[in-house]
Parts: structure tokens; sequence; C-alpha cells
């Protein structure tokens, strides 16, 4: 049999066996606790503190803000935390406007603090993480503006040195006077950043944590954590040698 025949016979047999085809790999979600800050519904006022007599979001929400000392349990330091919002205050033309929340009819406003959760899922090898929000800054900018993102071990006290993942992304759409609630919804920016694990990583069983940080001129909506499998090498040998193949199983699309 000539080496050219064994190839397409064998590469044949790989595409019906499910091994070796085109759009077979997905991304799989993992569940995020109250990923459109919807959980803690706001007062008639339009917007909710941590703690304290200005709302109490905790522990109704499962964001917290204790990323530098997480300790056993995730505590929310204190009432000066990241605030929720309703889309009736981002358009109260009384105050700077937030962007309009982009789904449902909360959305969380940056106060300069950490936002996180340690999800129930845990690291596995070979896969890729990625952890996305949806940005948008608010019409005034009279202060700072961007959200850090972070993926982290959930078994190791979080720092931003020892974040398996972090960036602070700064190019998100900024809301301005003249737009509609409707144009506002359409004016957010989606920022992601990802984290592969390699085999043997001290992370692998850990539990998959991820948070933010967002600016006081930030607001966030939209949270979500996917995971996809990376591409594998098959070694075949046969007739003429060895081939190398990459299953398109595990090829992120």
């Amino acid at each position: 049999m000539k080496v050219t025949n064994w190839w397409k016979k064998l590469s044949a047999a790989i595409v019906a066996a499910g091994i070796w085809g085109p759009n077979v790999a997905h991304a799989v979600n993992i569940p995020l606790g109250d990923p459109s800050f919807e959980n803690y519904v706001v007062p008639a006022r339009g917007y909710a503190y941590a703690t304290g007599s200005l709302g109490t979001y905790r522990p109704t929400s499962p964001w917290v803000d204790d990323l530098d000392n997480p300790g056993a349990n995730y505590v929310q330091d204190n009432a000066s935390s990241n605030w929720l919002y309703s889309a009736t205050y981002a358009e109260n033309a009384t105050y700077t406007r937030r962007g309009s929340p982009r789904t449902g009819n909360q959305a969380m406003h940056g106060l300069a603090r950490y936002s996180a959760q340690e999800t129930n899922a845990v690291f596995e090898a070979g896969r890729t993480y990625t952890f996305s929000l949806w940005a948008q800054n608010d019409v005034d900018l009279n202060e700072t503006n961007g959200v850090f993102m972070y993926i982290f071990n959930g078994n190791v006290p979080f720092s931003d040195g020892n974040a398996l993942a972090s960036s602070l992304v700064t190019a998100i759409n900024a809301r301005t006077a003249s737009m509609t609630a409707a144009q506002s919804q359409a004016n957010w920016t989606q920022l992601s950043i990802s984290h592969f694990v390699a085999a043997g990583a001290p992370e692998i069983g850990a539990p998959i944590g991820v948070g933010f940080f967002a600016r006081k001129d930030s607001a966030v909506d939209d949270a979500v954590l996917t995971s996809v499998p990376e591409p594998t090498t098959i070694f075949l040998v046969g007739m003429g040698g060895v081939a190398l193949l990459t299953s398109a199983r595990r090829r992120r699309e």
C-alpha cells in the first residue's frame, strides 16, 4: 500500500471515529454567582453598598471585596465597596450618568475596591480559562477609570502579584451626555483575560477564583467564566513513518 493511500485511509478513519473533525470543541460555561449583579434588589433611591445604612447586598450577592486577605472564607471589608445601581439611577440627570445596565435592571459601579468570588469549579490541566466582563465609563470622567481583572487560585491568599492572570484594561467606551438608555446599553465594552493550566501546575484541583478592581469612573456588568480544552498532539506510527495530528476535538475555536 502506498504511503499516500495509507494516510488518506487513516485520516478518513479518524474522522469517522470522531477523533479528528471540525467544530467539535466548544467553550464550557462555568457558573458564577450573581453574574449580572441582580441578586440584591437595590432600594428606591437606586443604589446600594455592601453593608451599612446605604444597603446590604452582602451576603445576598457572592461578590466580596476582601481579595487581599481572604482567610478561610471571603468576607466584606467594610461598607465602602463597589456599589450596585439601577437603571433608574443611571438615567437620573441629577447625577453624573452611569452606563445603563447592559442586561437586567442593575449593574455595579466602581469605587476603587476589589470584588471577587471563589467558584465551585476547580482548575483542570490542559484547559484555558477565560474571565470576561462588560464595562462602560461614566459621562463625567472626573476621577480615574479602568478595570483590573484577575483569575486566581482559591487556595492561595490573593495578592496582585500572585494572581494566575491579571490585566488592567483602560480602553473602555464612555457614555456621553446625549446618549439614550438604549444607546448606552449598546455602548458596553467586553473585557477578557485568560489563563492556561499546564500539566502539573500547582493550581490543578484548586477552586477557580475570579475578581476585578473597578476604578471610580467605570461600571461593570454581565460577568462570564468559560473553559476550553487546548490542542493535544497525537503521534501515529505506521507504514511510511510517524504522522503528527492535532485533534480538532481538543482545538479551541
